[in-house]
């Protein structure tokens, strides 16, 4: 019983490093899904996103609201970001997240559903945060999409996923959805009970 993740991420034509970036963290039998999208592209993102991801380690936990907080104060004055947190807790098998900016989650499969992100920019606007909550069951597959990923893929194709292999979700909706010119990550996230 557990999660399983895979992360395929893309740098903007021509770039050697993406101001994409991610974060996943188990803590205890929970998984804490965090996907980061630096404002433009190119040296400077990425490095900005670099600096996200070293940020948080320091600041994972449970309590999402105060992570994407913190993280805003730590970033004001920087090129700010998009990002959207997700903590999963194994024992409710409850989801809560906050997403700000251009990022995206959704659930996969048959029972197709999208959570959008608030809009405002990390660092920069952080708006009143307003966090979704969902339900998550054995073996269902989260998508978490920055928007180098086309936001309007149709449900339809999507409805193979759950019994695909992790690896091939993930490098499969860069590789057939993105945009050519940004950087683009995709997360895709299992609750497996094996």
């Amino acid at each position: 019983m557990g999660f399983e993740y895979s992360v395929y991420c893309v740098p903007y034509q021509g770039e050697p490093e993406a101001g994409d970036g991610y974060y996943v963290a188990r803590l205890g039998d929970d998984l804490l899904v965090v996907i980061i999208d630096v404002l433009g592209h190119g040296p400077k993102a990425a490095s900005l996103a670099r600096i996200i991801e070293s940020k948080l380690e320091q600041l994972a936990c449970k309590d999402i609201n105060w992570v994407v907080s913190d993280l805003h104060q730590q970033l004001i004055g920087s090129l700010g970001a998009a990002i959207t947190v997700v903590y999963f807790d194994s024992e409710s098998q409850q989801a809560k997240g906050i997403g700000i900016g251009n990022t995206l989650v959704r659930q996969l499969g048959q029972n197709y559903r999208s959570f959008a992100a608030q809009a405002g920019i990390v660092g920069e606007l952080l708006p009143t945060l307003r966090p979704f909550e969902f339900r998550f069951e054995f073996d269902e597959t989260y998508l978490f999409t920055t928007d180098g990923v086309k936001e309007n893929i149709d449900p339809t194709e999507m409805e193979f996923a759950n019994g695909k292999a992790l690896e091939y979700l993930s490098s499969f909706f860069v590789r057939n959805y993105s945009k050519p010119y940004d950087d683009a990550t995709a997360i895709v996230v299992r609750y497996c009970d094996e």
